[in-house]
């Protein structure tokens, strides 16, 4: 039986060289121009209208497709931004990452991760000793691609998701991301929080907790925020790390647990 070819599908938007949003499909043939039309419109949906939007359309010929389980998920119901960013500070701290890199990456998120102010297309690779960046390119940072959900997973994680009444688009996207993420070789765990000013989640995860979601990490209209992969700088093949992270594709093809916690 042939393995049907697939397609790559990446989107970004920005304007005056910002980053505004962006967004990865995987698709067969006979899909690709409806998913295009679906990631234009929602580049045009964003309260900034971008000057540019670049999409990709890249077929993945001879790519090896790894299929995995999404990691379970976990949503906090805290309310207050302080008692989220403190629980998520503890469980880095459960992983081994030092408090100088912990704080490091809560700064860069505050701020702007870019050098040059303001956001970035990819994540920050951070050491999680010292909290040195580890990233080749810190204006840039490290895009995330060449994931999704299969159609039957896809309907199933919308259903659980339902169930604990998380319904917006960006944590099943999220979700999917750091599910690749964090089979990647060398990653320890992820922090992360949007850089949409009306979307205040984020999040920490990793293989061995899983996705633990918090509603309120910053402010409603703050437009700041981002990615950090920890690792551990002395002993990371950055190799390895950045070829799965940018090009190895990951199709999502089972679903786990989604509850709430008190």
């Amino acid at each position: 039986m042939t393995t049907p070819l697939l397609y790559s599908i990446r989107m970004r938007a920005s304007a005056a060289s910002h980053h505004i949003s962006g967004a990865e499909r995987l698709s067969d043939q006979e899909r690709v121009s409806i998913i295009v039309q679906e990631l234009m419109t929602r580049a045009l949906s964003r309260g900034a209208a971008p000057d540019r939007i670049v999409v990709t359309v890249e077929a993945l010929k001879g790519a090896s497709l790894r299929e995995l389980r999404s990691l379970d998920l976990t949503a906090s119901a805290a309310s207050d931004i302080a008692d989220c960013r403190q629980a998520a500070r503890t469980m880095l701290l459960s992983f081994g990452i030092s408090p100088l890199a912990i704080e490091a990456a809560f700064q860069h998120l505050d701020d702007g991760p870019a050098p040059s102010g303001g956001n970035m297309r990819g994540a920050m690779i951070m050491d999680a000793a010292s909290g040195t960046r580890l990233e080749p390119d810190h204006e840039r940072g490290v895009r995330v691609s060449r994931f999704d959900w299969s159609d039957a997973a896809s309907g199933e994680i919308d259903r659980s998701l339902a169930r604990i009444n998380l319904t917006h688009f960006r944590t099943k996207e999220a979700l999917a991301l750091a599910t690749k993420v964090a089979y990647a070789p060398g990653i320890i765990a992820e922090l992360c929080w949007s850089d949409d000013s009306t979307y205040t989640a984020g999040y920490i995860a990793s293989r061995a907790t899983g996705y633990c979601r918090y509603p309120c990490m910053k402010e409603k209209g703050i437009d700041r925020g981002g990615r950090v992969f920890f690792v551990r700088g002395d002993k990371l093949d950055k190799d390895p790390l950045l070829s799965f992270l940018q090009y190895d594709p990951v199709l999502i093809t089972s679903v786990g647990s989604c509850i709430m916690s008190p």
